[in-house]
């Protein structure tokens, strides 16, 4: 078995691989999502140890959460929540289940998400209270707060939704649709189907994420530091406000 000879920094359980340990095929998906997330990451470094999962998992991960409303025909097939939201409830999974990677990276996203939309002062706030979001309704929308809850129910899992939540989730949704320019014309019946496609996303999301965490945290999947192809961390110091970083921190509490 060919040894790297790429620089690599710390590692636990799992030996992140390199690219000159993969196969061209998988190396060619790799190199696919590097370009469409913007950054070599040592998730896909972990997950190239079985190649048909990295091969077909990125697209499949894409579809709820990266991609832009996508329409086959007069079809949509993606993207019936922004991005936006899809953020928050990514890392108020995170910090529930107090898993270190996607605490660092989806927060560095969820910034740059953001201040790249003229939202940074909103989105500062956003995430350095998302810990605790029920303490802090006036810093989010009543949609992001009826989302977030049912996130967080969800993700805990210690009792199901009820059906009055379940409703008040679906009222929502429906509220806000009537204030999209490219939603509120639709007939109710279309509206109400549209609002289902949209907790169904959400619930594959959380579902996803969840399951994603502990995979993160059990292989103790490491953060991307200087000795890496990509200092992560560098980046994460540089464009995530302290005042979250040291929040991470307290919540993860040294964990993985």
């Amino acid at each position: 078995m060919k040894r790297t000879e790429i620089s690599q920094g710390p590692w636990t359980r799992i030996r992140p691989l390199q690219r000159d340990e993969i196969d061209p095929y998988t190396l060619g998906a790799m190199a696919s999502a590097e370009a469409n997330w913007g950054m070599r990451n040592n998730e896909l470094k972990v997950t190239a140890y079985c190649p048909g999962i990295l091969q077909t998992g990125i697209d499949h991960a894409n579809s709820f959460i990266l991609d832009p409303p996508t329409f086959r025909g007069d079809v949509q097939e993606a993207a019936f929540n922004d991005r936006f939201v899809k953020e928050l409830v990514i890392s108020r999974i995170a910090l529930i289940m107090r898993s270190r990677y996607p605490v660092t990276h989806h927060g560095y996203i969820g910034v740059v998400l953001y201040t790249s939309a003229g939202r940074g002062d909103e989105g500062h706030q956003k995430y350095l209270h998302l810990h605790e979001h029920e303490k802090h309704p006036g810093i989010y929308t009543e949609r992001e707060r009826v989302v977030l809850d049912y996130t967080a129910k969800v993700t805990r899992n210690t009792e199901p939704i009820t059906d009055e939540e379940f409703a008040q989730l679906q009222r929502v949704l429906h509220e806000h649709n009537d204030q999209d320019a490219r939603l509120k014309g639709l007939p109710e019946d279309e509206m109400d189907r549209y609002v289902d496609r949209q907790i169904v996303e959400l619930t594959w999301l959380i579902g996803h994420c969840c399951g994603l965490n502990r995979w993160f945290s059990t292989l103790q999947v490491p953060d991307e530091g200087p000795d890496d192809e990509y200092d992560f961390l560098a980046a994460y110091e540089e464009v995530v406000p302290e005042d979250i970083r040291k929040r991470n921190e307290r919540v993860l509490g040294g964990r993985f």
